[in-house]
């Protein structure tokens, strides 16, 4: 399905995005450890950061590039990338409470970003 050329993500927000979303998903597990008084520790790993690049290769067609060489360089280069920092860290983890103070901001963040991005103003052509 093609984009609508008058709602195109900015760059900067799509190259946010998969930061926001690990973090999100980190900060959402770290408040159901919180929640359930469980003492675990949220891992940083692939699980993480795997569907944070997925999405982002996802929304790579709706970005505003700058040029149109940069889709596929930059649009499947990122996410690879993300998803390898992702490996990268997989032996680490953070203690559920500091996972939730991470994610929270990130959460709001990526629902602000969202909704900017929705009430972008569409030209009548």
């Amino acid at each position: 399905m093609p984009f609508d050329e008058h709602r195109l993500l900015s760059i900067r927000a799509w190259l946010a995005l998969p930061v926001l979303f690990a973090a999100a998903v980190l900060g959402l597990t770290g408040f159901g450890g919180v929640l359930l008084d469980a003492d675990w520790e949220v891992a940083l790993s692939s699980w993480v950061f795997g569907p944070a690049a997925g999405v982002t290769a996802l929304l790579a067609g709706g970005v505003d590039w700058t040029h149109p060489r940069q889709r596929w360089p930059v649009g499947i280069g990122y996410p690879l990338l993300v998803f390898a920092v992702g490996l990268l860290l997989a032996p680490f983890s953070l203690p559920a409470p500091i996972a939730m103070a991470v994610g929270t901001p990130a959460l709001v963040t990526l629902g602000v970003l969202i909704a900017r991005e929705r009430d972008k103003v569409i030209p009548i052509a």
